[in-house]
């Protein structure tokens, strides 16, 4: 999920909608992820994710885990019931406890997946804010400034080079 999550920018609540044959098609991992309205912000649009290959490799690792699965499965199952997907809450406190184990520290939830997206992406468009709105599926530029986080070492840096 945290692969996933950092590679492809999603919501926590759209990754926990996923189902398995949005994402596999039964021998391979699809190129691209498609969401259906009802699980996008606002579900007014779908939208058509690419994945990138290492949030392929961890898939389909995650997928040939699980052993014998069904399309229309959940990708993230609750750990009580196969039948439910895995709950917000419950998916935080995996997050969280994976943070914890690395040596983290600071704030960290499920949005920090979206916020590495942000700047990852914002940093391989050499700081093109408008594309990546549209990478966030975000309508303004100004809702996708939030998810920046800007270091006062290199904005001192900048200003003594100016």
């Amino acid at each position: 999920m945290l692969i996933l999550g950092c590679r492809t920018g999603m919501r926590v609540s759209e990754l926990l909608a996923l189902q398995i044959f949005q994402v596999w098609d039964g021998a391979a991992i699809r190129p691209r992820v498609y969401l259906d309205r009802q699980d996008v912000k606002g579900k007014t649009n779908g939208a058509s994710i690419v994945l990138h290959p290492r949030a392929a490799a961890a898939l389909e690792k995650w997928i040939r885990s699980r052993g014998t699965i069904k399309p229309g499965d959940w990708l993230f199952p609750s750990q009580r019931s196969k039948d439910r997907a895995m709950r917000r809450v419950t998916a935080w406190r995996a997050l969280h406890d994976a943070f914890v184990a690395a040596g983290v520290s600071g704030k960290s939830g499920t949005h920090c997946m979206r916020k590495t997206f942000a700047q990852n992406v914002h940093r391989a468009l050499g700081g093109d804010l408008f594309r990546l709105a549209k990478a966030m599926r975000h309508s303004s530029p100004l809702t996708t400034l939030a998810y920046l986080s800007f270091r006062q070492e290199e904005i001192d840096r900048a200003i003594l080079r100016a």
